[in-house]
């Protein structure tokens, strides 16, 4: 949930920095490989998260894809990333978060185990597609609610 502080901070025109954070986990690595687009690095919710320089663009929803998908190029600096993707069995997940720099351990907007179902790279850059989870594949979402099955909810 968005905090006032930032809501305030954009209604008087002053917007505050802001950071995006990245947690990849695989199965391949034992511990999760953090990554931020704050120069310098950033502390947030104990952890640290380096900077590493990357880029998310997201397209748009439509009716054939209801949940739009994302694409994160980052700079190849650890070539952990990398690896860990191409090592896994399974779909390596990715947690992504936008704090306030101000108040890095108050998570502003989140995004959390989307998966990634490919990877592609060089030594310079790695290009990873995100696919949000569907909410077509939820136990609430996937029954209907009509009338005769739950007459108290009309």
């Amino acid at each position: 949930m968005i905090s006032e502080a930032l809501i305030e901070a954009a209604w008087r025109g002053e917007p505050e920095p802001v950071a995006q954070l990245i947690t990849l986990t695989s199965e391949a690595e034992e511990t999760p490989i953090r990554a931020t687009d704050w120069p310098g690095g950033l502390t947030s919710g104990g952890d640290y998260y380096p900077h590493f320089p990357f880029r998310l663009s997201w397209a748009g929803a439509g009716r054939d894809e209801p949940f739009g998908k994302g694409r994160l190029t980052i700079q190849n600096v650890d070539r952990r990333i990398e690896a860990a993707c191409e090592a896994a069995t399974a779909p390596p997940s990715i947690d992504l978060a936008l704090v306030r720099v101000a108040a890095p351990d108050a998570v502003e907007i989140a995004i959390q185990g989307a998966q990634i179902p490919n990877v592609t790279g060089d030594s310079s850059r790695v290009t990873a597609d995100i696919r949000p989870r569907s909410f077509k594949e939820e136990p609430g979402c996937a029954f209907s609610y009509t009338p005769s099955a739950f007459p108290a909810l009309f």
